[in-house]
């Protein structure tokens, strides 16, 4: 049974945790009745963070609970429309059970930074699906070839306070650069970035996206793109600021008009479970359903073909939950 949450109820549940964030105690004190099930029981009802419906986190976490269904028949997933900060919020107020959200996003809530008043304590990791890349896309014809040249042109960054809004603002920082430094700043979704691009209106659209993306798939088709690649040391002083920026490579050929290899950065989608809720045997079960249906969790995107579990393993944020650990150790994964 799966029951889903749409976007008003959602909405007045996240605001419940916004509100209550300052007074959780930050590693997720209050469990709301739902009783602590560390000791080995499967919760009767299972709370999912999601995100909202058309994203791939929403499809991902659908197919999912429906195999969570099959696993624990005795219980019920309900999937709440979220985002990568509430939910992280949702799971430090004993909100959630498990939840999606962006390995960058990990490190700042677990030490208590930027979105988070006070460390959140009671998260580990179940598993690492799949990486959101940065791009930074402009028209085959600019002039832009550096972070630098992006000075005196109006950027899309996506939507303000997105991850990827955050990571390009991190990023002109590291190159001496901020917003000042740009003629203009446009707050838009990646489709409509791409048709201000298109139309002339900006000179390149930047996010954090699962690649390939889609739209930028049919512009590169239909107008020509170039992605502007971040320096090394661009790259590493994103890692040594927060462990969840990642080294990435877009490899030549990803995109139609694409002939070399562009070096960046990513974040990786991440499952998350709560140590107050989820106990060591059900985090097992779970890890073990997730890695062995990796072929269903591929069906549904393409971006999902290089999961398996050394794959999670290698690319881990934060530290792993016991059930999860003792699935990787147990397939020889894991030390």
């Amino acid at each position: 049974m799966k029951k889903v949450i749409w976007l008003l109820s959602a909405t007045i549940f996240m605001a419940g945790i916004l509100i209550g964030c300052s007074s959780s105690g930050g590693a997720g004190s209050n469990n709301n009745g739902q009783g602590d099930n560390t000791a080995g029981g499967v919760p009767g009802e299972m709370t999912f963070g999601s995100a909202t419906q058309g994203g791939f986190w929403y499809t991902l976490s659908g197919a999912m609970s429906d195999k969570m269904n099959d696993l624990f028949p005795d219980s019920s997933t309900t999937i709440v429309e979220g985002g990568s900060i509430s939910n992280l919020l949702g799971l430090g107020q004993d909100k959630f059970h498990i939840a999606f959200s962006n390995g960058q996003t990990v490190p700042e809530a677990l030490n208590g930074e930027k979105a988070f008043e006070e460390p959140i304590t009671n998260v580990s990791t179940v598993a690492t699906l799949y990486p959101n890349v940065f791009h930074i896309a402009v028209r085959a014809d600019s002039d832009i070839h550096s972070v630098e040249d992006l000075a005196g042109k109006t950027v899309s960054p996506g939507i303000k306070g997105y991850s990827g809004e955050l990571a390009f603002q991190e990023i002109l920082k590291l190159n001496d650069m901020s917003y000042d430094d740009l003629e203009g700043i446009e707050y838009v979704g990646t489709s409509d970035g791409a048709d201000l691009l298109r139309d002339g209106h900006i000179d390149a659209i930047t996010g954090m996206l699962s690649a390939p993306v889609a739209v930028y798939q049919e512009l590169d088709t239909t107008l020509g793109l170039r992605f502007i690649p971040l320096k090394k040391e661009t790259v590493e002083a994103l890692h040594a600021q927060n462990e969840g920026y990642l080294e990435h490579t877009i490899p030549a050929g990803t995109y139609p008009n694409q002939s070399e290899d562009v070096l960046t950065t990513a974040g990786y989608t991440v499952l998350l479970a709560n140590n107050n809720l989820m106990s060591e045997d059900t985090i097992y079960k779970l890890t073990k359903m997730i890695i062995e249906e990796r072929d269903s969790w591929e069906d549904i995107s393409k971006v999902m073909s290089d999961f398996n579990a050394e794959y999670s393993v290698k690319n881990s944020v934060g530290e792993l939950h016991p059930g999860a650990e003792k699935y990787y150790k147990e397939i020889g994964v894991l030390e």
